[in-house]
């Protein structure tokens, strides 16, 4: 047995490109952990420093604009939000000590009730 099969340096989640939905990898160990990347092996890749630094200065300067615009997309986007209930279920399928868990199911959402008609008054003179 190889050590490689005990540890696991990433694993498979969904990503969204555009608006299609295609698996990628999440590190689970190293200097790129909890980073998604596209290929299992670029969890090991060295880091360019360049870049690294360049991508500090432009979240600091585009971080709200961009929360902003992620925030509508997350809520408005039928592929996002497809997206995120994949990971959801595939997340709570299985625990990490391997046992079967609930799949998750969405909240029931229903407008009976929620909007009550206007009484009209009459009013005699």
């Amino acid at each position: 047995m190889r050590a490689s099969e005990f540890i696991t340096e990433h694993e498979l989640v969904f990503s969204r490109t555009g608006n299609k939905l295609k698996t990628k990898w999440r590190c689970t160990s190293g200097q790129r952990k909890g980073r998604v990347v596209g290929n299992a092996k670029d969890c090991d890749a060295p880091i360019d420093q360049k870049k690294r630094a360049q991508m500090k200065v432009t979240r600091k300067t585009k971080s709200k604009v961009a929360a902003r615009k992620a925030k509508k997309t997350k809520r408005v986007n039928p592929a996002s939000r497809l997206l995120n209930m994949l990971n959801k279920l595939r997340k709570g399928s299985v625990s990490s000590g391997g046992t079967v868990q609930k799949a998750y199911k969405p909240p029931k959402t229903t407008l009976k009730g929620t909007i009550k008609p206007r009484k009209t008054v009459k009013t005699t003179k």
